[in-house]
């Protein structure tokens, strides 16, 4: 299984909606690394990467 910590994001501000969409794009990293032939999904990582970069945008660790 895989153990995840909710301190950090709950500490930035996540709430129930973000946790789903970190779900989400947890799910899409295994199902595609799941389906492709040499473990690896280097496109679907570089989105899910893109789309983190983007949430926690929206949730800075310091306020300005």
């Amino acid at each position: 299984g895989i153990r995840l910590g909710t301190p950090a994001c709950t500490t930035r501000g996540f709430g129930i909606a973000e946790f789903r969409q970190v779900g989400a794009l947890i799910a899409e990293v295994l199902d595609a690394v799941a389906q492709s032939e040499d473990g690896s999904a280097p496109l679907v990582e570089a989105s899910v990467k893109e789309k983190v970069h983007a949430l926690t945008a929206r949730f800075p660790i310091y306020s300005d």
